[in-house]
């Protein structure tokens, strides 16, 4: 048989010189200003402590009252955010003690800009790449420069949602509506020592608004672009003891319809064409993006309890297929819920408990068309004269395609139970345990072709017993973890940490973490830290087989990771704030998929081996006055491996740029800018890199018009810049992203 054949800019830096020319003016004028500006935020503030006792009969003084509270809030948000944060030590921490880079987005934040996904709102995070997935359309994100969405761990109010099939939470969590967020916490760099296994480049912790934040019901209702409907209801109310809270979402949608010109199944129809066979390829054709999704989640709190439950369904395309071959028959079902429980208690406020309980199911049902209708897989040489001696060539047709549908569930049982203790002032020592249970079984795995000689068959048949395209696994996971925060001194703050996990399937793992913060006066700190991490390779790395398209390999070793950081912030005056971080990353056994070789298509997990990344994050935050701030950041970041050769699709230098106006108390208007350089191929492909290239977006409010209602319009690439994700050489012309979109939402709350 035949065997499947598998063949920054100036102006970028132009734009850089502005933004550094601009952000110089704007310390010019802070500087000049900042004498008067502090009677104004000072009025503000007392203006706004003062809101309560205004009398409720005297409805202009309460309405002016009110625009003043939202301005001084907005400033407060762009100053940086002055608020404590869990993400980093599981403690409330200050941002400028915590042993950690991190970032937070608040919901006014995410509003103002009117981005509708958690994967829209990380593309403004410094260090943060998201990529479009040609295969079977999933979210892929890097950080710093490593690629790879199981390297981050994500988090809904605490509760981890990888899950254990690839790690990755973007599978479900991609469209996760922003209507219930209150804020979002990011850390760019490893939380093993905190966290575990996933928090290996990153940690995303997304808080979901409450009781405290809602007091009622808010109901928001839009359209967009490729008929996308999006339906959410977000509820929150406190009856005594008890807070009922959650959030109600239905989204669905066509998709970005961009052409694909050339796709693998063209390549194979190129070597078919001497036996006559007719091309099989869609190509040119659209992409198939269309999803629709259902999402649940329902919070109470009674006294010392809560309980917290989350159930998500989701229908998606395959954007192009699983094979990089456009076809119209995959449908990609996934499930995910979680349920949570647990108690926390202090004992003469030196001594707490927070024991919970928790049980995870995602359940994958993959109906795949991995090669198109009339495609061609191989040539059997028949006897055509009858002389016993097969002499003639016969090309084998799948006349319905390669079509398979496979079924998995993932199940996580697990506990916790950690311990705080005040020692004494200034010092909080933790001890906690963890076990994890994670079973995947239930696997069921039926195709229209032979697994292994891909001949056809006359009819879908059950292979879940003689070639499963996955096995049944179990890991076992026993974790102890430790961690001292200890203020030194009144602006000396020291974190040590260290978490031992053992593993069923790989032994043990021990990643330490040190931080020391400094707040050398009233409006700077600088940051020293150090953190290690380690992932073990997910079951689809290890245990997919059986399929044309991917292998697992279950001799890979773990991926481990070492950070170095340092940090330094400062806070010009009332109006402007700057931080500026510097990072360096070893990773070593670095797993990703690699071509078998050159005449197959089928890739396997390999440990590709060791990369480094160093590389300088930062951001200012200015405030001008009464709601109108600029917001910028630039990354600049070099992966390469161990051969000193660039990482493939990552861009070294990247931004974001954004003011938002806010002239009337009825009306905020938001400009955003995103700017990507070059992306570079692997050594062995011949194509050109990727070249730069910059989106912009527009977004305006309309705020309560009519009582609390409020209308909002936001184009996406308000430009229509041409540009594309990269992908392999299958799709030689790499995966088109949209060109100008809209969307449109109204909101009420009762």
């Amino acid at each position: 048989m035949i065997k499947l054949l598998l063949n920054v800019n100036k102006l970028y830096f132009n734009r850089i010189l502005y933004s550094c020319a601009f952000l110089n003016f704007i310390f010019l004028s802070s500087s000049l200003v900042s004498a008067t500006g502090k009677e104004k935020v000072d009025t503000l503030s007392t203006e706004a402590n003062n809101i309560n006792k205004t009398s409720p009969d005297d409805k202009d003084i309460t309405n002016k009252d009110t625009t003043l509270e939202e301005d001084f809030a907005a400033e407060i948000i762009w100053l940086g955010y002055a608020g404590e944060v869990t993400i980093a030590t599981r403690h409330e921490t200050s941002v400028s003690k915590a042993p950690s880079v991190i970032t937070v987005i608040t919901a006014e934040e995410i509003k103002n800009l009117g981005y509708r996904t958690l994967t829209e709102v990380l593309r403004i995070i410094p260090g943060f790449e998201i990529l479009k997935g040609s295969t079977i359309g999933g979210t892929t994100v890097g950080v710093r420069g490593s690629l790879g969405t199981g390297r981050i761990r994500v988090m809904i109010n605490g509760h981890n949602v990888n899950n254990p099939f690839i790690s990755s939470a973007f599978t479900h969590f991609d469209d996760f509506p922003v209507d219930s967020i209150k804020r979002i916490e990011i850390i760019r760099g490893p939380g093993s020592a905190v966290y575990g296994e996933d928090a290996f480049t990153g940690v995303i912790n997304i808080i979901t608004k409450d009781t405290t934040d809602i007091d009622g019901v808010s109901v928001i209702s839009g359209y967009g672009s490729f008929d996308t409907y999006d339906e959410n209801i977000v509820f929150g109310k406190t009856f005594g003891n008890l807070g009922i809270s959650g959030f109600l979402h239905y989204t669905q949608t066509e998709g970005f319809n961009g052409i694909v010109e050339s796709d693998s199944q063209t390549e194979i129809d190129k070597n078919f064409e001497p036996l006559g066979v007719p091309p099989a390829s869609q190509a040119p054709g659209s992409v198939h993006d269309g999803r629709q999704e259902y999402d649940l989640n329902l919070k109470t709190t009674y006294k010392d309890f809560y309980f917290e439950g989350l159930y998500i369904n989701k229908n998606k395309g395959p954007v192009v297929g699983l094979q990089s071959a456009l076809n119209d028959e995959t449908d990609l079902e996934n499930n995910y819920f979680f349920i949570e429980t647990g108690y926390k208690k202090t004992f003469e406020e030196r001594f707490t408990i927070k024991p919970r309980i928790y049980y995870d199911q995602f359940d994958f049902n993959y109906f795949v068309e991995s090669l198109p209708e009339n495609t061609a897989t191989g040539v059997d040489i028949i006897d055509t004269n009858g002389d016993g001696i097969p002499d003639t060539p016969m090309p084998v047709i799948h006349p319905d395609g390669l079509v398979s549908n496979a079924i998995v569930i993932e199940k996580i049982a697990g506990t916790e139970i950690p311990f705080d203790f005040k020692l004494f002032d200034g010092n909080l020592f933790t001890l906690g345990f963890e076990y994890r249970l994670v079973n995947q079984t239930n696997i069921h795995f039926s195709t229209n072709y032979n697994p292994i000689t891909l001949e056809p068959l006359d009819s879908m048949q059950d292979f879940s017993d003689t070639y499963p395209f996955l096995v049944e696994a179990t890991r076992r996971i026993w974790s102890v973890y430790l961690q001292d925060t200890w203020d030194i001194t009144d602006t000396l703050n020291l974190t040590l940490g260290v978490r031992h996990n053992n593993y069923s399937d790989f032994g043990d793992a021990t990643t330490p973490r040190a931080g020391l913060t400094w707040a050398f006066n009233k409006n700077g700190s600088f940051k020293l830290l150090y953190g290690e991490a380690f992932r073990p390779p997910d079951f689809s790395e290890l245990y997919t087989s059986n399929q044309p398209a991917i292998q697992g390999n279950p001799d890979l070793d773990p991926e481990t990771i070492r950070t170095y950081e340092t940090g330094l912030s400062y806070k010009f005056n009332k109006y402007v704030m700057s931080s500026v971080n510097y990072f360096y990353n070893s990773i070593t056994d670095l797993i990703q998929l690699s071509q078998i070789d050159e005449t197959q298509s089928i890739r396997t997990y390999e440990n590709f081996g060791d990369i480094t990344v160093h590389g300088v994050e930062m951001e200012t935050r200015v405030d001008i006055t009464r709601g109108n701030y600029v917001f910028m950041n630039y990354t600049f970041q070099n992966p390469e491996d161990e051969d000193g050769n660039n990482l493939r699709w990552v861009s070294k230098h990247k931004g974001n740029f954004g003011v938002n106006v806010h002239y009337w108390e009825h009306i905020n208007t938001n400009l955003s800018a995103f700017f990507s350089g070059r992306r570079y191929r692997e050594e062995d492909d011949p194509r050109d890199d990727l070249p730069s290239y910059t989106l912009l977006n527009l977004s305006i409010i309309g705020k309560e018009f009519y009582k609390t209602m409020e209308v909002q319009g936001t184009v996406f690439n308000l430009l229509d810049k041409d540009y594309s994700d990269p992908t392999n050489i299958t799709l030689p012309n790499d995966l088109p992203r949209p060109g100008r979109t809209f969307f449109i939402s109204l909101s009420y709350k009762f």
